[in-house]
């Protein structure tokens, strides 16, 4: 038998399942960059930020007697493999993981936008959201410029 989950917990839920797989997803395109280390620490330490978001926003959903999400795995797997071939295959790969990464951020910011909407939102996740909207949106600006900083 499954739980019900409210409409505010598959909102928090929504959003640290999108920094997790942004983080992972980060990570795979830095790894694809190393001859580009200025680009490739940024993506790590965007990849860390996630993750810090994501642990900080399930402490959030534990006090509202929930446990935080866990990304599907295979989707993600999957996801990432088909990034990965897009930008070997493509002429500029540094651009196409930009891309990549700069639409992970957009999901992101989407999702955290939804959460932040929410009127039952608690306090404690108001902040955490609102500084992970305004990180998302200047990552994914940079990134489709193609900027690292």
């Amino acid at each position: 038998m499954g739980v019900l989950l409210s409409e505010l917990q598959i909102a928090l839920n929504d959003v640290v399942v999108g920094c997790l797989e942004a983080a992972d997803g980060h990570e795979a395109a830095a790894g694809m960059l190393e001859d580009d280390d200025r680009l490739a620490g940024r993506l790590r330490d965007l990849a860390r930020a996630r993750r810090a978001a994501a642990d900080e926003l399930g402490e959030v959903i534990r006090a509202l007697g929930d446990l935080p999400p866990a990304p599907d795995a295979d989707l993600e797997a999957a996801r990432e493999l088909a990034s990965l071939v897009k930008a070997a295959l493509s002429p500029d790969q540094r651009q196409t993981l930009m891309q990549e990464r700069a639409a992970a951020e957009a999901r992101l910011e989407a999702c955290t936008a939804q959460a932040l909407a929410r009127a039952d939102l608690p306090e404690a996740a108001r902040g955490a959201l609102l500084g992970l909207f305004a990180s998302s949106r200047d990552a994914c600006e940079r990134l489709a410029r193609g900027a690292p900083d």
